[in-house]
């Protein structure tokens, strides 16, 4: 009797950690470029994130977090790259479909000296900041969110449509055909 109740609850928990995976992609259109004092109604900054809700709280934080991309660059995953001379991690992360998405990344490294580097740093409803520094000069690039910003946030792995909230058709088709296959033992046990 403890191995069907145990077989059971495995099933019924690996269908339901399967569903808590999240996979969504956003995007954001239009910013204000502070150098050329002119809003850019077409340019955007496109990405996603996938992560688990591993406490159920409805609200994805930076520690569930398995995946941040921004552009090409994969915010969670390059974090184990930084040293003294290289910085790079999604420092804070929060989002739910109530309050929204939030972020900041950042990149920036310069060489031991301190005569060479860059950066690039992005705080959602703030701003991108790119700089870049040499003995020869400096450059700075400021792009700010404003109220025409504006954000679009689907839930999508990448190459389909959509994530269904529930557990996919297979899934439950596996789930019955355990369960079946747990009665079908205990009843030629009996």
């Amino acid at each position: 009797m403890k191995f069907i109740a145990t077989a059971g609850a495995l099933l019924l928990a690996s269908t339901f950690a399967h569903a808590q995976t999240s996979h969504w992609a956003f995007s954001y259109t239009g910013f204000y470029d502070q150098e050329a004092a002119a809003f850019l109604p077409d340019m955007r900054i496109d990405g996603s994130f996938t992560g688990v809700d591993a406490n159920g709280d409805g609200l994805l934080e930076r520690g569930e977090l398995t995946s941040l991309l921004v552009g090409a660059k994969d915010y969670v995953a390059c974090a184990a790259g930084s040293n003294a001379w290289y910085h790079c991690d999604a420092d804070s992360f929060r989002f739910s479909a109530e309050s929204g998405l939030s972020f900041s990344i950042s990149e920036y490294s310069s060489d031991p000296e301190g005569l060479y580097g860059g950066g690039h740093f992005v705080t959602t409803g703030q701003m991108v900041y790119d700089y870049q520094f040499n003995p020869y000069g400096s450059s700075e690039h400021h792009v700010l969110w404003t109220d025409g910003t504006a954000i679009s946030v689907s839930s999508a792995l990448p190459g389909s449509e959509s994530v269904p909230a529930v557990p996919e058709a297979p899934t439950w088709a596996m789930l019955l055909a355990g369960v079946g296959g747990i009665g079908l033992w205990r009843r030629r046990r009996a």
